[in-house]
Order: C-alpha cells, then structure tokens, then sequence
C-alpha cells in the first residue's frame, strides 16, 4: 500500500494557505491605503508652495478652492487661524496666497480608513511646519 494524503489533511492544508494568503492581501491592501494618505498629504504641501511661488512671480492673488480645488482622496478638514477645531470646508471658501509671499496660516486634516495626517501651514513659507500622523492598525 502506497502513502497518501487523507482528506482532512489536504483540507486542512488548503484552509491554512487560504488564511496566510488572505492576511497577506490585508496587509498590502493597508500599506496602500497608507500610501495614498501620504501621497494626498504630499500633494497639498507641493500645491500651497507652488500658489505662494505662483503669486509671487506673477505679482498677483492667487486662491485655492478649499472643497474641491485640492484634488485629494479621503476626507479634508481645515482649521483657520484662530478656531478651535477642524471643521469641513465651507462652499465657496478658498485658501490666499499673496504677491507679497504671504499665505494664510492654514491647518489640514485629511482622514481615510488608513490613518490621519495633520498639516500646519507656515504663513511666510506655505511649508508644511506641523506634521502629525496616526496610522490605524
């Protein structure tokens, strides 16, 4: 009689490559989601400096639509100089960038089912000067 594998054990062996598989695609799929917070937070960082730049080679105003004017993934809120607490950008609100090389002092939030990352503004520089990142799991 020639050794084999009873079924229990080809079932149990295919249960346990089924579940190491399914936790490595949870793992990628978390380091993406990951990814695309911190490409996002990246992107308003290059944004703001390219407006001041902007307003300041052009001699002129330049303004960023805050609701939609970003072109970011997840959920943005901001919080102005002198409030409290992050809130939803209002319709129609917008984010300055003077000729004089001055923006206004702005912190954002932006959140997905990844993490959260937290930008504050420098007001002379438009750089991201306050970073905080949490990352869920």
């Amino acid at each position: 009689m020639k050794p084999a594998f009873t079924l229990l054990e080809v079932c149990l062996a295919l249960t346990l490559a089924t579940l190491i598989f399914g936790v490595a695609v949870l793992g990628i799929s978390g380091v993406q989601a990951e990814a695309g917070l911190k490409r996002s937070a990246s992107q308003i960082e290059t944004t703001a400096r390219e407006s001041l730049l902007r307003a300041v080679t052009s001699q002129r105003t330049i303004v960023l639509g805050l609701p939609g004017g970003l072109g970011i993934e997840g959920q943005m809120l901001i919080k102005r100089h002198g409030e409290k607490e992050f809130r939803a950008p209002k319709r129609g609100e917008v984010w300055e960038f003077n000729p004089t090389g001055i923006c206004e002092p702005l912190e954002v939030r932006l959140s997905s089912p990844a993490g959260i990352i937290e930008l504050g503004f420098d007001p002379l520089t438009a750089c991201a000067i306050k970073k905080n990142v949490i990352v869920n799991g």
